[in-house]
């Protein structure tokens, strides 16, 4: 009977010895950083709690800096007005370990704001020479010149090769030489400029995010443009 139950140990042993063996075990990812920028039409003061710990407020028309999130698991966003509640619920994103987000809060506090055109920062190497800038069009109402606009410089160099309709980001990053950069957003098909960011520093190793939001909304044509 002893013998009997001595293989039995040794069975039972041998068995959560395998099981440990089998098991995988992932790495804790590092933590992602968030920046939020707000393009809402009326919301003066975006409030934006985190996972539920970390808050920080955004002004109309700017981005925050960048704040830390937990990766690897969904994380919960709420965004606030003078401490109600905005959207239906809670708003939950995954990502990634060391990833760099930018989120864009666009909407009317009276009836919806959300996040759109989500976009993922990237850090250059040291011994880059150029810089890089993405576009981000976040501005919604009526043109009267259509609804679609491009990127140029006051010599009519169009920046990206796209055009524009709202909520568009351009699908690649270009690089441009160290310098400093006049920018125009410029109506389609026409010699309409819309509006004008002067005296841009673009440094080597950078990457910068130019996006349009509404000025004074509902006005038409009243788009205002930033660059962070």
């Amino acid at each position: 009977m002893r013998f009997s139950c001595l293989i039995l140990l040794a069975l039972v042993t041998s068995i959560l010895s395998s099981c440990d063996e089998d098991v995988l075990t992932f790495p804790e990812p590092s933590p992602a950083s968030v920046r939020v920028v707000n393009v809402t039409r009326d919301v003066v003061s975006l409030g934006v709690l985190v996972d539920g710990t970390t808050s920080f407020d955004v002004a109309r028309g700017e981005a925050s800096g960048y704040v830390p999130s937990p990766a690897g698991r969904a994380v919960s966003f709420v965004l606030l007005d003078s401490g109600r509640s905005l959207r239906r619920d809670t708003l939950f994103y995954t990502l990634g370990g060391s990833a760099r987000v930018i989120l864009f809060a666009k909407g009317t506090k009276t009836n919806l704001v959300e996040f759109r055109s989500a976009v993922q920062d990237t850090v250059l190497p040291t011994s880059e020479t150029r810089g890089f800038v993405k576009f981000v069009h976040m501005a919604e109402y009526e043109l009267t010149d259509g609804e679609f606009v491009e990127v140029v410089t006051p010599d009519g160099t169009k920046v990206f090769p796209e055009v524009f309709l709202p909520g568009i980001a351009s699908p690649s990053w270009v690089a441009l030489e160290p310098g400093t950069y006049t920018f125009q957003i410029r109506a389609y098909g026409t010699t309409d400029i819309l509006t004008t960011l002067s005296n841009v520093s673009i440094s080597a190793g950078s990457t910068r995010i130019l996006y349009t939001f509404d000025a004074a909304p509902p006005v038409p044509d009243s788009l205002a443009l930033s660059i962070f």
